[in-house]
């Protein structure tokens, strides 16, 4: 009888437990978005670049780092949601980031369309004219010595002062080294420079005079080089009308990435955010 009894109360007990838990679970509506630290750590790590070898452990986030993973998974939670809203999962596999994507894309292509004048793209150009310049060029020939010893220096600057070839070919000819990019510098412009040679010594490439001797030697973070400069071109202002169309393009993505943000923030300030 005793072994029935606390059969009985054990059936019921375990009735109210599913009935409080389904009644919780009524409370948390479409709307809803739980968050705990389980939740957001696997977040993190099923997101972490695969390619960053410094990669940071969860537990060794700052505050800032944690708050900017949780706004980033309230972000996809939402954006996955609308997603779903809309039905865009019976045309994609249910995948978070895929859904998450999708949802984003689908406010993209719903924001209004701007009723766009020549006006507006004037000053949007005349306030972003820094992307619209065309690099400055150069044409140079360079001879590279990795040994940068205090004779290669001293026979180089006696080299380029006196262009005796004699002297080139007697003293230096055998201690020129392979440059590590090996490209031909014609009509480089200066960023493409800067990549292979560094700001300084670009700086100082591009202050040389043209002309057809050899100049140096400029250091680099290789080692040592002389320059023959052939030419160079300065950098170029383009008008509007040379640019209209890139104008175009980047006032409209820049104002759909606004547009967006705003769109996002009222989704998202629909959503009731638990932390738990």
């Amino acid at each position: 009888m005793t072994r029935k009894l606390y059969t009985i109360f054990g059936v019921i007990f375990g009735i109210l437990i599913v009935l409080v838990g389904l009644l919780n679970k009524k409370n948390f509506d479409a709307n809803t978005i739980v968050i705990n630290d389980s939740i957001l750590n696997n977040f993190y790590l099923a997101n972490r670049n695969l390619e960053d070898p410094a990669f940071i452990h969860f537990n060794n986030l700052s505050e800032i780092q944690i708050a900017l993973v949780r706004d980033d998974y309230i972000k996809r939670e939402v954006l996955k949601r609308e997603a779903l809203n809309w039905g865009l999962d019976k045309v994609d596999p249910i995948i978070s980031s895929r859904l998450a994507q999708l949802g984003e894309q689908f406010l993209l292509n719903n924001l209004p369309n701007e009723d766009l004048t020549k006006e507006t793209l004037n000053s949007f150009y005349n306030e972003n004219k820094h992307f619209y310049i065309d690099d400055a060029k150069v044409t140079f020939s360079h001879i590279f010595f990795r040994n940068n010893n205090k004779k290669i220096i001293n026979d180089l600057t006696y080299y380029v002062q006196t262009q005796n070839e004699q002297f080139f070919n007697s003293n230096l000819l055998n201690k020129i080294s392979v440059f590590p990019y090996q490209k031909n510098y014609a009509q480089r412009s200066e960023s493409f420079i800067r990549g292979h040679f560094g700001e300084k010594t670009t700086k100082e490439i591009f202050a040389l005079e043209v002309s057809s001797k050899w100049q140096g030697p400029i250091q680099s973070p290789y080692g040592i080089h002389i320059i023959k400069l052939t030419s160079v071109l300065e950098a170029k202002q383009k008008s509007f009308n040379e640019v209209s169309d890139l104008v175009l393009k980047r006032f409209i993505d820049e104002r759909r990435k606004e547009n967006l943000k705003l769109e996002l923030a009222k989704k998202i300030s629909s959503y009731q955010i638990i932390d738990d």
